[in-house]
């Protein structure tokens, strides 16, 4: 045991000497530069920026519902009620009076014309100078040789034309005669009236008169006396023989049926007018 000890205490003394020298620290290592590929085309391709899809708009909100309307009272009920009853009264009163009047206007138009009717055949004056003479008209009339036979008008001024008028034409007025058609022969004439003669000596004034008379009575003539209506929106045409309708261009409404029947009209087609 001796022996023992004495070998453990001689390693001690020899560890003890030894010097102890501090371990280095061993700089790290550098990465190893990546090896480039051989061939360019099996190089990988930047990875693709993932586009993100738009986000979904939000949706609008929705419109907050409208307000019930207020409740209507019973009252204004009933006042609006009243409103609409008198409303459509007035409408039905103004209805029925135009009827009124539009079966008045008829019932007075068929009663001219009746009255005119009756005036077709007659007597009628033909006054010239100091002769005063009652001459018979059938519908409505006359010829100028019927008055040139008893006033003999042609053997003191031979070759003269025969005119008649519905007035005493003053001096220097204006003389327009009553329609002829053909010339000689006078239309429109009514039992019980009386017309003035006037006697023409100058051809180139009886071409001057038949033209005036023409202008005049210048609308056609048909159905054996009604005149042409054709321009009646735009004037008075009883003077065509045809009566108008409308008051507001008819330059005498109340005898409308008269001075169309002067024109040469027939009463007897005025019963639609």
């Amino acid at each position: 045991s001796l022996i023992h000890l004495n070998h453990l205490s001689s390693h001690t003394t020899a560890l003890s000497k030894l010097v102890v020298h501090p371990i280095r620290a061993m700089p790290p290592k550098a990465p190893a530069a990546k090896r480039a590929p051989s061939n360019p085309a099996k190089a990988k391709a930047p990875a693709k920026a993932t586009a993100k899809a738009p986000a979904k708009a939000a949706a609008p909100a929705k419109a907050a519902p409208a307000a019930a309307p207020p409740a209507v009272s019973a009252e204004e009920e009933a006042k609006k009620a009243e409103e609409e009853a008198k409303a459509k009264a007035e409408e039905e009163a103004a209805a029925a009076k135009k009827a009124e009047e539009e079966r008045q206007q008829k019932e007075a138009a068929e009663a001219e014309v009746k009255r005119l009717q009756a005036l077709a055949n007659g007597d009628v004056t033909i006054k010239y100078n100091m002769y005063d003479e009652k001459f018979k008209i059938e519908n409505y009339t006359l010829t100028a040789a019927a008055i040139d036979e008893v006033y003999c008008l042609s053997d003191v001024m031979p070759g003269c034309y025969i005119h008649l008028g519905d007035k005493e034409f003053g001096y220097g007025e204006e003389q327009v005669y009553l329609k002829e058609d053909p010339p000689g022969t006078f239309r429109g004439l009514m039992a019980g009236e009386t017309y003035w003669c006037y006697v023409q000596q100058d051809p180139e004034q009886e071409k001057q008169d038949q033209e005036a008379m023409r202008k005049k009575y210048e609308g056609v003539v048909v159905g054996g006396g009604i005149g042409d209506r054709g321009s009646e929106v735009e004037t008075c045409s009883c003077g065509w023989g045809a009566p108008c309708t409308n008051a507001m261009i008819c330059k005498d409404w109340d005898n409308r049926f008269a001075n169309a029947l002067k024109a040469g009209g027939n009463p007897i087609l005025f019963t639609n007018t």
